[in-house]
């Protein structure tokens, strides 16, 4: 007896397990594949189709603890749909959001919020160089010293 001459033993068992074929066939090659890879540690004259069962049934569960660690909201989001009666309209975080961001950049030192802000609204480095006449390094500086304190000054909103 071969594990070769097992694979339709093993679809029942799998099919039992998932309700689906296509599952149910990839539970099959995984499990085939579990047990040719571990093949030295099955043990010649104890029941192999037993053996090829528990690897099944050990990767079926695995399968199901790893899917049910996620929460899937697939099933909310095909039951409501774009619906935009089901959707709630409150800007109310955002725009704290906004006013906190604002409050930030305002709070930046002059000489990082002028080179930030240029850079902001599209300007080149060289751009942001020429109109102040400094170097360009000193306005690279500049802006990664402002992204650095708007980012420490802003961590709080990461969590929302």
């Amino acid at each position: 007896m071969t594990i070769q001459d097992q694979i339709p033993f093993l679809y029942k068992i799998a099919y039992k397990y998932t309700k689906e074929s296509i599952v149910a066939d990839d539970l099959v090659q995984e499990t085939v594949y579990k047990a040719l890879k571990n093949e030295s540690s099955f043990k010649k004259g104890t029941n192999l189709r037993a053996w090829l069962s528990i690897i099944l049934r050990n990767n079926f569960i695995n399968e199901y603890r790893k899917k049910s660690r996620y929460s899937n909201t697939d099933n909310i989001v095909s039951y409501i749909g774009d619906n935009e009666k089901y959707k709630e309209k409150n800007g109310g975080d955002s725009l704290m959001q906004v006013e906190f961001i604002n409050q930030a950049i305002t709070d930046l030192p002059n000489n990082l919020k002028e080179p930030f802000m240029l850079y902001f609204e599209g300007f080149s480095y060289d751009e942001i160089a020429d109109r102040f006449d400094i170097p360009l390094g000193t306005v690279k500086s500049r802006i990664h010293h402002a992204r650095k304190k708007l980012k420490k000054s802003l961590v709080h909103l990461r969590a929302a």
